[in-house]
């Protein structure tokens, strides 16, 4: 399809275009399809042979599937390369619609690095248009943005471009303070492009202000970054031009040729730079120009100046023609000078290249004596128009910057101001959390000393239970003696006098008689050994008090150590003291002692065991050593026998320690 027919079909109505897509709105609305129909639109768009037109309908195409998108970040993307790529379209109309839209949907993804980026694309549009105010705030906002979400790298981008901003308006002092702000932010790392270009536009600054060894420094210093670039071999050759250029200031032409033919050498890099390479031959024939060397000038000139218009290079091609009315005027051609500086003068105005057009009105004024007059008032006003504006603009950047410094400083007190309520917030919540844990903690105080207030009384009520119960088994054991005393001391002795008396009679009779006579007799001595029995073991069966504590314990070791074929020995001191115990600590006692020699039989393989009944006060101590195996105790699983000889020690307000080394034995200490 030819350029023509493409243009004549771009002129159908966009709803119908659209409708070529939306026959099938299933697969439209689909995320992906609508996607790679806007690269599709979007990538025409790009093409530079289209008509301005087709371009802007292309990219209106593209938007318009955006529109069948979710709304969230590829959408965002999508919308600003649409921005940018408007900007270059020179349709203000259409730019501001996508832009403001993009700016829109970034605030309503509430993302500051989206809302940085809108603002940047309005910075380089408004930049692109001379309007340096707008720039220069738009540019701000982002550098805040981005400083914000710690974006360095964009945010002394925002920087670098502000102090060109600063430079274009001769606030030379200005844009140097951004560029070494824009500086730090990129000195320790990677980014040797941005260093190249920080410390390149020192330099030409430092030329505009005439500072010419200040200058040579900077050039220095962005030399040594060059070999750090991609594509160095430009940046080399841009770096000679500068170079160039500020030997040509400071009067060394020769010097300058040197720099601008070095440069002039690498054709194959030129040859992809139309700009830099007209540059440099301009540059080169107006130091040929200041030597007085005409006759090399003009190939070189006219070649520039036609490279120049070709790529549509304006700024450039004013600066030429002005030079070529220079050249003009040297060789005596008036005419052709006067003409040469009309073009430049008029190319200035359309383009607002103010320096441009300052510099043609003072040619014009000295090469067109006619319109001299009118050509210095011009000169003149537009100097005092030129400076007002400068200086209303340096002094808006002020204003910005101090708003900058300002919404920092608020950014700070509010910071501090959050700091200090999150910390008022913290300590509130951990001042309720105390009161909570200790309100509590004293509920649950409560209610555990209620349970042992309730567990004592169960124990109290126990022991007046055990008591009751010892003094009723005592009765029983004192009623039992009686009777065994009553049985032996009384029917048993009558019935022994009795059996004793009868055996000695001599009766007489028949042998029957006699033979009944003799069993009743043994029958009585069978009925005294019955009474004997029962009164030894009336007297027999008697309570611990009748017994003793100490026997009890005794019973136990010797039970248990005839089960386990162990020695024992008992050091049992102040016998009172622990015969005078309560019979809840007794109990508690034996059926821990008993607790710990079941164990030293099932587990501990001894000869030999110590056992010590203390009294150290206030503390009683009981002690139970043997020289068995021993154990590791954190191979030992806790089972239910430690767990209640812990449990029982505990009720009676002691504690339980066990140590033991392997092969050595284990020693039990219950202290209360």
């Amino acid at each position: 399809m030819s350029i023509i027919k493409l243009s004549y079909y771009w002129e159908i109505p966009l709803v119908m275009l659209l409708s070529l897509h939306l026959f099938s709105l299933p697969n439209f609305f689909q995320p992906d399809r609508t996607q790679q129909l806007f690269e599709k639109y979007y990538q025409k768009a790009q093409i530079d042979s289209l008509s301005l037109n087709t371009r802007i309908r292309l990219l209106h195409i593209a938007y318009e599937a955006l529109k069948y998108t979710p709304t969230d970040s590829l959408k965002y993307s999508s919308i600003s390369k649409v921005v940018v790529a408007s900007s270059h379209l020179e349709d203000s109309i259409f730019f501001h619609k996508f832009a403001m839209e993009g700016l829109k949907l970034a605030k309503h993804l509430k993302n500051p690095s989206f809302i940085a980026d809108a603002h940047w694309n309005y910075g380089a549009y408004y930049l692109n248009e001379k309007k340096y105010d707008s720039s220069y705030f738009h540019y701000d906002r982002a550098y805040k943005l981005f400083q914000q979400v710690n974006k360095n790298y964009y945010a002394g981008k925002m920087l670098y471009n502000m102090a060109y901003i600063s430079s274009q308006t001769n606030d030379f002092t200005g844009a140097e303070i951004l560029l070494f702000r824009s500086i730090k932010y990129f000195e320790g790392t990677t980014n040797f492009k941005q260093l190249y270009l920080c410390y390149n536009l020192l330099g030409t600054n430092a030329d505009d202000m005439e500072e010419y060894d200040k200058a040579l420094v900077y050039y220095t210093a962005a030399e040594k970054f060059i070999p750090k670039i991609n594509n160095s071999e430009y940046y080399q050759l841009e770096l000679l031009n500068n170079m160039g250029v500020r030997l040509h200031k400071i009067g060394k032409y020769e010097n300058a040729i040197i720099y601008f033919d070095k440069a002039l050498g690498f054709k194959e890099t030129l040859s992809e730079a139309p700009s830099l390479y007209a540059k440099l031959l301009d540059n080169k024939a107006f130091s040929y120009l200041a030597l007085g060397k005409y006759g090399d000038v003009r190939p070189f000139m006219e070649k520039a100046l036609t490279l120049r218009d070709s790529i549509d290079d304006r700024a450039g091609s004013t600066i030429g023609r002005l030079r070529f009315a220079i050249y003009f005027a040297k060789i005596g051609d008036t005419i052709s000078a006067i003409k040469y500086a009309e073009d430049a003068m008029h190319l200035a105005e359309q383009n607002y290249f103010s320096r441009d057009l300052l510099d043609a009105l003072e040619l014009l004024a000295e090469l067109d004596q006619e319109n001299r007059v009118d050509y210095f008032k011009k000169h003149i006003a537009l100097g005092k128009t030129l400076s007002a504006r400068d200086r209303n603009l340096r002094n808006k950047f002020t204003a910005i910057q101090y708003e900058t410094d300002k919404y920092i400083r608020e950014n700070k007190w509010l910071f501090k101001q959050k700091l200090w309520i999150t910390i008022g917030a913290i300590i509130v919540t951990l001042l309720l959390l105390f009161i909570y844990l200790n309100t509590r903690q004293r509920a649950r105080n409560k209610a555990l000393l209620f349970e042992r207030e309730q567990q004592q009384y169960n124990e109290d009520l126990f022991l007046m239970a055990m008591e009751q119960k010892t003094t009723l088994e005592r009765g029983r054991s004192q009623e039992r003696l009686r009777i065994s005393e009553e049985l032996h001391d009384g029917i048993l002795a009558r019935l022994f006098a009795i059996r004793f008396k009868w055996s000695f009679i001599q009766l007489d009779g028949d042998e029957e008689s006699l033979m009944q006579h003799k069993k009743s007799i043994s029958l009585l001595t069978d009925i005294e050994s019955e009474i004997r029995n029962v009164s030894h073991d009336l007297r027999n069966d008697l309570i611990w008090e009748e017994l003793g504590f100490r026997n009890e314990i005794e019973n136990c070791i010797k039970e248990r150590s005839e089960i386990g074929q162990f020695k024992t020995s008992l050091n049992y001191g102040d016998s009172d003291r622990w015969e005078s115990l309560d019979y809840l600590y007794k109990i508690n006692i034996c059926r821990i002692l008993d607790e710990i020699l079941h164990n030293i039989i099932k587990h501990a393989e001894a000869t030999y065991v110590s056992i010590t009944f203390l009294v150290e006060d206030p503390h009683y101590i009981i002690t139970v050593a043997d020289n068995g195996k021993g154990f590791n105790k954190s191979w030992v699983r806790k089972g239910i026998g430690l767990k209640n000889l812990k449990i029982r020690a505990n009720k009676m307000k002691g504690h339980l320690t066990v140590s033991s080394k392997v092969g050595i034995g284990t020693t039990v200490e219950i202290k209360f």
